[in-house]
């Protein structure tokens, strides 16, 4: 899925929309089309690309990172002959799209770099579990990793921090009960240490769904917030010009 504004035809900065397929279970990316996820995008100046990755069910990881990878690379190549400015490309994801999209900014393969990264809600270290992830049986965390522990760290943002990546912007509910806030902290301190410029946003009082409700829709004012926070990062990060 692709939005661009109508008189799009130069070349654009890039948002890509990992799709949050929960629990790395089946998605859809008709989740894009939400109006504050690739229309804001698009709103904001971005050629806005929904993409969807395979779930656990099919393969486990790093086929979900492959998948995001060959995204990424597809676009740069951009057979389509869209308006991709492949020198700026950002991807962003929410829960398990949010620790795809940091996976892929941790990325050192050739052609998937991206230059800027927005994860929401996203885990971190796989091997701390809490909340829902669920290392010690059978959980959503186990079905991403074949159930093997060992994985466990290779499948996880803070063990692949390095210099050199790109900026982070994470964002995370206080009270989420899924994946829980320290999981922001944890990646947002690593990625300082290593001198990667990272800004932590706490939405107070949110659980997953980022409201005061954890079973409300994810819906509501929030969201269009947080739609707003990473079309500005954005802007900033991938701006014709910048690095």
């Amino acid at each position: 899925m692709v939005w661009a504004t109508p008189s799009a035809s130069s070349p654009m900065p890039v948002a890509v929309r990992v799709d949050g397929c929960p629990g790395w279970g089946p998605g859809d990316r008709r989740a894009a089309m939400l109006p504050f996820v690739g229309p804001a995008m698009a709103r904001a100046g971005f050629l806005a690309v929904g993409i969807s990755v395979r779930h656990s069910g099919q393969a486990v990881f790093p086929a979900q990172l492959e998948d995001v990878q060959a995204a990424v690379s597809w676009l740069r190549r951009n057979p389509l002959g869209l308006p991709v400015d492949g020198d700026h490309i950002g991807v962003w994801g929410q829960s398990a799209g949010g620790h795809l999209a940091s996976m892929a900014g941790l990325s050192s393969s050739q052609g998937a770099a991206v230059q800027a990264v927005v994860t929401i809600s996203g885990p971190s270290d796989l091997t701390r579990g809490g909340g829902e992830m669920h290392i010690d049986r059978p959980s959503p965390v186990m079905a991403l990793v074949g159930g093997e522990t060992s994985r466990l760290s290779a499948a996880s943002p803070v063990a692949h921090v390095r210099a050199g990546a790109p900026p982070y912007l994470i964002i995370h509910g206080t009270s989420d009960e899924t994946v829980p806030y320290e999981q922001a902290e944890l990646l947002h301190r690593a990625l300082l240490a290593a001198g990667t410029d990272s800004r932590l946003l706490p939405i107070p009082g949110g659980h997953h769904n980022l409201l005061d409700d954890p079973d409300a829709p994810y819906d509501g004012q929030v969201w269009y917030d947080v739609a707003d926070e990473a079309a500005q990062f954005f802007t900033r990060q991938l701006a014709a010009g910048s690095p």
